[in-house]
């Protein structure tokens, strides 16, 4: 994601749809996604960004036809990074989602 957006790039399309394909053959699966953000910015304002981006990947599953009830989208703002936010790397690097089998 760019900073401060929850807009899904035109490069994550394929893997989300990958995504879509293996849900429409685990018709069982729940799934959780979870957003994240970097630390830019405030922990209030970083936290309802990342529920946007997890909502916005929601949103994007059921315009493909998967369930809503099988999907849970939860945001955990800068509080997981997986890389360093002391670098413009690190902190697009934050800037996702991750998807959870629940």
């Amino acid at each position: 994601f760019d900073t401060g957006k929850w807009t899904i790039k035109s490069s994550s399309y394929a893997e989300l749809n990958e995504l879509v394909e293996f849900m429409k053959n685990k018709t069982d699966i729940k799934i959780e996604i979870g957003g994240h953000t970097d630390s830019d910015g405030d922990e209030v304002s970083n936290m309802n960004l990342s529920q946007k981006r997890a909502e916005a990947v929601k949103n994007y599953l059921i315009s493909k036809g998967i369930s809503a009830d099988r999907i849970v989208a939860k945001g955990y703002g800068e509080t997981r990074p997986v890389a360093d936010n002391g670098t413009a790397q690190g902190k697009a690097q934050n800037r996702r989602t991750e998807i959870q089998i629940l």
